[in-house]
């Protein structure tokens, strides 16, 4: 598929399908860039994570020094950072949720990341019952940051000649996939709830079959659009620089 395609099948889908395109976030996906490491943007998540989480981890380290009895400093920052870990860990699933219904690619990249970030979880946690090491408190923390946060809200490996009004195209287009998919789920919901003899029922489920094609199509779409400006994984990217 062309920008010019995609562009004419996002104005049919806006005029069609209005909602679609309003109140219809993605938690994911806020920076693209080309590459590995070929983009100065790269550093973005990094700094905005530096600025959120370690600010946090500090109020919650006081917090819970404060509250919490028999707390020396290192198992009071210890608390804090396992607890940031598992707001993301709560937050993950959603986001994975709305990565594997509106892009297939993206979400076989990405779909073990809630396992690794509770590995990390795990590892703090006998961290501070056993070990008790700063250092290693730290390079969890780095790494559970990665998995929750880092690289979901970027998305690399975009081919070098991909521009950023192509990347926004995409990104629309997977909102409309995620609007299709939430659709179905209504759809199906109602069914459940209607009787099977009514004239209700009947339409639902014609409208059911209605978004389902919807759904499939657009997802196709996506995904045809994903390879013509994306490397869909770390090996076709590979592939092309050697």
């Amino acid at each position: 598929m062309q920008s010019k395609q995609v562009q004419l099948l996002l104005q049919q889908l806006e005029t069609r399908y209005p909602a679609a395109f309003k109140r219809n976030y993605l938690l994911y996906s806020q920076i693209k860039t080309r590459g590995i490491l070929d983009d100065q943007r790269e550093v973005i998540p990094w700094v905005l994570a530096v600025m959120i989480f370690i600010p946090i981890s500090l109020i919650l380290k006081d917090f819970y020094l404060t509250h919490l009895e028999n707390l020396d400093p290192l198992q009071s920052h210890s608390y804090a950072i396992i607890s940031i870990l598992l707001v993301l860990m709560w937050v993950l699933p959603f986001v994975i949720k709305q990565i594997k219904h509106s892009s297939n690619s993206l979400y076989q990249l990405q779909r073990h990341a809630p396992f690794k970030l509770a590995a990390v979880i795990l590892l703090s946690g006998l961290n501070l019952m056993f070990l008790e090491s700063s250092l290693l408190m730290w390079i969890l923390f780095y790494f559970g940051v990665n998995f929750g946060f880092v690289r979901f809200y970027k998305e690399n490996l975009f081919r070098d000649h991909s521009q950023s009004v192509e990347h926004h195209q995409l990104q629309q287009l997977r909102r409309v996939c995620f609007w299709a998919y939430k659709q179905t789920v209504k759809s199906r919901l109602q069914l459940r709830f209607s009787s099977h003899q009514s004239e209700d029922y009947q339409a639902r489920k014609t409208q059911l079959g209605h978004e389902v094609d919807l759904y499939v199509q657009l997802l196709k779409y996506e995904h045809a659009y994903c390879k013509q400006i994306k490397h869909i994984d770390l090996d076709s990217y590979i592939d092309e620089k050697l």
